[in-house]
């Protein structure tokens, strides 16, 4: 059941069912920039090492499973879609790095019970978990925290407020034109997006970073913070173009300025003891 603000797990899970292979392709095809994948990516190099044993929630089709396992981690999959956890075992295994999974599971963001506390070196919760659980992220971080152990850190991103608006500038401005000003000054004003045609393919909260940081603060240290999708998607079909802009992505994503300017905010948060 749905709570007053949108979350509804099952209608999620079923969204992502359908979505299918969608959500893996979505990096090549320009929905979401090629620079934000080049930016979680690198966070999890710098935060995630060989043996550690790692919670990715919200796994989805195996983006970042995959470069967890490059890393050398042992990797516990979980996520709300079967049928994303499906394409996860299926591009892992084209991979060649299925023995790095220890386990694919069905969770909620929101019930991680089936963890023990600090069970995990690190907790990965990449991409659209902590925004589509809308006014109870708080209650998500804490999940995350609980099963990571003290020391370990928790890395997260979610959708960005500052970055949706200044990327689809004139999307929304279409959808003032056809329902008014006050729909979108509510959205600028509460970061929410309603689950309706045209605004959200799921109800949703878009972060702020002084939001994001408020969050986080109470359950340890923030150690990094940064845009992720900060450069549009641009066409770049030679290689040392689409390296430049992966070079330029990475050299500006953790200005002060930029950290709400991506599509993503991704932050990283040290369980202290």
């Amino acid at each position: 059941m749905s709570d007053q603000l949108g979350w509804d797990p099952e209608r999620a899970a079923s969204f992502y069912d359908d979505y299918g292979e969608s959500e893996w392709t979505r990096f090549e095809d320009g929905r979401t920039p090629a620079p934000s994948l080049d930016v979680h990516l690198d966070r999890l190099r710098r935060f995630v090492n060989a043996g550690d044993r790692v919670l990715e929630v919200g796994a989805g089709p195996g983006r970042f499973t995959i470069e967890l396992a490059r890393i050398g981690a042992q990797v516990a999959v979980s996520d709300l879609s079967p049928g994303q956890l499906e394409l996860n075992r299926q591009h892992v295994a084209a991979a060649g790095l299925h023995e790095h999974v220890t386990e694919r599971t069905v969770a909620d963001l929101l019930d991680l019970s089936r963890w023990d506390d600090a069970s995990f070196d690190a907790t990965v919760c990449f991409g659209g978990p902590l925004s589509y659980v809308v006014d109870r992220a708080e209650q998500g971080i804490a999940e995350l925290v609980r099963v990571t152990r003290p020391g370990g850190h928790v890395l997260v991103s979610v959708m960005s407020l500052v970055g949706t608006i200044t990327h689809y500038l004139p999307i929304l401005l279409d959808l003032v034109r056809r329902d008014g000003v006050a729909k979108s000054d509510a959205i600028v004003r509460t970061g929410f997006l309603p689950d309706e045609p045209d605004y959200g393919h799921l109800a949703m909260n878009l972060f702020r970073w002084s939001e994001l940081k408020a969050l986080l603060a109470p359950h340890g240290t923030i150690v990094d913070a940064c845009a992720a999708g900060l450069l549009p998607a641009a066409e770049a079909e030679e290689s040392e173009l689409r390296e430049f802009i992966s070079r330029t992505e990475l050299a500006l994503a953790d200005e002060p300025g930029a950290v709400s300017c991506g599509q993503h905010i991704l932050a990283v948060l040290r369980r202290e003891p």
